[in-house]
């Protein structure tokens, strides 16, 4: 799929917008909970579009790298950062293997927060794509994705399963994961309830090993 053509009215779409603050909020709930600050944290927003996530992040981070693969969303994102005046967001176009071999400038020391809004589920590779964003994280770091959960059913279904997830992220070796809906927010007729991933790597370093797993309750259709 080819992203740049939905740039330009990308920011105007209300569903987006409103998945994008829910996504946020979850953030700082979940942050919260397992007592990791985002004041002052390194971010990695991979697939950050037109920087929906990032422009909530920078203000209280001490520094965003953006990464998107479409030219035309990271342009609207470089517009936000001169209008906005965001200086410590940093951005690439690099696919992430290319990213993270020719682009050292960007990444420099490890972060402290990796976030994948609504992209996971779109990537050639899911478990190489998270395999190697988690090498990106510090001892510590923690690891967060929002995605729509796959429905079979569906005529053209698309989306990631919790044991998906959860076999990917424990994969990568992160610790303490857990799998569950991020949110509920009603629009129009429909609510939109996607999945949340989340891991931590172990304050040791990065090393194989069996973390526990939580898949949240399944959530049920508004209508049904």
């Amino acid at each position: 799929m080819t992203w740049d053509a939905y740039a330009d009215g990308w920011d105007d779409d209300e569903a987006v917008q409103a998945y994008s603050r829910a996504a946020f909020d979850s953030l700082r709930r979940i942050c919260t909970t397992r007592g990791i600050r985002l004041d002052g944290a390194r971010v990695c927003d991979f697939g950050c579009g037109t920087g929906l996530m990032t422009e909530k992040l920078a203000p209280i981070c001490s520094e965003v790298v953006a990464v998107d693969t479409s030219v035309q969303m990271i342009a609207r994102l470089q517009e936000k950062i001169a209008r906005l005046g965001l200086p410590n967001v940093r951005v690439t176009t690099e696919g992430i293997e290319q990213w993270r071999r020719s682009e050292g400038s960007l990444s420099g020391s490890a972060f402290d927060l990796v976030v994948c809004s609504s992209v996971c589920a779109f990537v050639d590779d899911y478990p190489a794509t998270v395999a190697a964003l988690v090498d990106t994280l510090a001892p510590g770091g923690m690891f967060i994705q929002w995605d729509w959960e796959l429905d079979p059913s569906e005529e053209e279904p698309y989306g990631l399963t919790r044991e998906g997830i959860a076999a990917a992220l424990q994969a990568a070796g992160l610790e303490a994961i857990e799998v569950e809906t991020a949110f509920e927010v009603p629009m129009g007729e429909m609510v939109m309830r996607p999945l949340v991933g989340i891991g931590v790597v172990s304050l040791a370093g990065h090393a194989e090993r069996e973390g526990p797993l939580h898949y949240g309750r399944h959530a049920t259709p508004k209508n049904g």
